[in-house]
């Protein structure tokens, strides 16, 4: 749930960067494009941060793993800027956020917005641990160098 003192937080919050790009396949994002955004606050601190946007109003999976002790939404806008005339220069901003998802920070479990737009949870990556080095040469080379042939033992 967004709580009504975030909304205000959220709405125009600066997207951090100069020149904004998608963190998944990195397609250069422009005023007016559609975005997800990762936004979080760390238990104690005032103000939001976006940790990392992505295109295309969230076509691109959520691979965020969600941190105890640390307020996190993840939303989708539009990138908008704001202008300061007196320093003569222009921020990128969040505009219309909608709430996908939260977490909050009595826990690391998401909560999914079934009312948001979009209509996939976020996905929880799991690490793995590496494969064997004699492993990944027993399943994966020829004694020759060459390509695996398919069904050769």
């Amino acid at each position: 749930m967004t709580r009504p003192t975030d909304l205000p937080q959220l709405t125009r919050i600066s997207i951090n960067t100069t020149r904004p790009i998608c963190q998944v396949c990195g397609q250069p994002l422009h005023e007016g494009d559609d975005i997800t955004a990762y936004a979080y606050r760390a238990a104690g601190e005032p103000a939001y941060a976006i940790g990392y946007i992505m295109c295309g109003a969230d076509i691109h999976e959520h691979p965020t793993v969600f941190t105890r002790g640390v307020r996190e939404y993840v939303l989708t806008g539009h990138i908008g800027t704001c202008s300061n005339t007196q320093t003569q220069s222009t921020t990128f901003v969040l505009l219309e956020p909608s709430t996908v998802v939260t977490s909050p920070t009595t826990s690391s479990e998401p909560r999914v917005h079934r009312e948001a737009t979009t209509p996939r949870s976020p996905t929880h990556q799991r690490e793995q641990e590496p494969t064997p080095l004699l492993t990944a040469v027993r399943d994966h080379a020829r004694s020759d160098g060459g390509p695996r042939r398919e069904g050769a033992e």
